[in-house]
């Protein structure tokens, strides 16, 4: 059968090499560059984006999952690759570890399960997570930081690789940045009474840009290497190059004559005769439902606003006074520029009343096809 797209993701590796020569550049030359590709790379492509930014200088990478882990490897990727969330099971530690894949002990239950482990493993870097106020993932100074540095004392096959933490509100509350600091450097001297030479690791995206004194040995940054804002604000005015853009096409015009509405509910009726233009893609796509009536798009190099409820497979457009502009088949830009105007993820995420990370992590792909754009060597690919 004939297949035709009219979705498509955009993703620029080239910015994506920008975003991390940029953060790089806040560092001192001895601090590691850790890029999170978790989520599929949040929306942008796990493999393809791994690849552009250790061409771009970084050290290693970092994900949520076993799974996601294995999908690197899997690729060929051969740089050093940290699993940040539990892993859950035997198996997947003695993978992990048969791969060269690190692993943070983020539980009480994860310790008990290395214990458990220890005598079957191959050779297994851990970095221990420390929850200093996040109380998410973690383990809690004391008895629980203790009991893991227990099993690697009696556990010759495991090798304590990092000191970690994560904060709660680094792009939201600053200040929150310094007591959570307060509570990890006791743990790093703790652990560095045993292990003197263990790297720590604390920063993300917004506290690599505004906290230096976060760095420790090595930044973990997420957002920003995708050029979105960690601070959801102007993202190019913070020195990043967005990577995504999204687009669709016009499926239809259609004509609403006065007293009619558009969409589920009917929840746009307007006062007087109007043409909207059909985008085949919605909610099933990825395309938030909190986008309806407050959304805007690109068509013909002008901003227009979404009309209607947002439905699973598409939504409308109200195409204002120069409607005979307008044709089947032109392109929709939502996310991108066209001409002079353009629309950021930082705004559609305030349309929506979330964030940035929401928005690009949204993105569906049984639809829609995503294209890699390398200005490097010229060429623009589908994996």
């Amino acid at each position: 059968m004939d297949r035709f797209i009219a979705n498509r993701i955009t993703i620029d590796l080239d910015a994506v090499r920008h975003n991390v020569r940029f953060l790089r550049s806040l560092l001192p030359v001895h601090t590691r560059f850790t890029a999170a590709v978790k989520a599929d790379a949040y929306g942008h492509g796990a493999v393809p984006v791994a690849r552009a930014v250790l061409e771009a200088g970084a050290w290693g990478l970092a994900v949520a999952t076993a799974e996601e882990a294995a999908e690197l490897r899997d690729a060929g990727v051969e740089a050093p690759v940290l699993v940040m969330g539990p892993v859950y099971t035997e198996g997947q530690l003695v993978e992990m570890a048969g791969r060269d894949i690190e692993v943070s002990v983020v539980s009480p239950e994860m310790v008990r399960l290395l214990q458990k482990a220890s005598k079957s493993l191959p050779a297994l870097r851990i970095h221990i997570k420390l929850d200093t106020g996040m109380n998410r993932q973690g383990l809690l100074p004391g008895p629980e930081v203790e009991a893991l540095m227990d099993v690697v004392r009696s556990a010759p096959s495991i090798t304590m690789a990092g000191i970690m933490t994560h904060f709660a509100c680094s792009s939201e509350e600053p200040d929150s940045v310094g007591w959570q600091l307060e509570r990890f450097r006791p743990g790093v001297e703790r652990v560095r009474r045993e292990w003197p030479q263990v790297p720590a690791h604390a920063a993300n995206s917004a506290a690599t840009m505004h906290h230096p004194e976060s760095y420790f040995d090595m930044v973990r940054c997420g957002i920003a290497v995708y050029g979105l804002s960690p601070f959801q604000g102007d993202a190019r005015v913070e020195g990043l190059r967005p990577a995504m853009s999204r687009t669709s096409r016009v499926a239809m015009i259609k004509r609403v004559t006065t007293g009619e509405g558009v969409g589920y509910g009917l929840t746009f009726r307007p006062t007087e005769d109007h043409v909207v233009a059909l985008v085949p893609i919605g909610y099933g796509d990825g395309v938030l439902r909190a986008l309806s009536n407050c959304g805007e798009v690109i068509i013909r190099g002008k901003r227009r606003p979404m009309v209607g409820r947002v439905s699973m497979d598409s939504f409308a457009v109200d195409l204002g006074d120069n409607a005979d502009m307008v044709k089947p088949g032109d392109i929709v830009t939502l996310i991108g520029s066209e001409g002079a105007a353009n629309i950021s993820t930082e705004e559609v995420a305030r349309w929506a009343g979330t964030i940035n990370y929401e928005i690009s992590c949204a993105v569906k792909l049984r639809r829609a096809e995503r294209v890699f754009r390398d200005e490097a060597v010229g060429t623009e690919t589908q994996p």
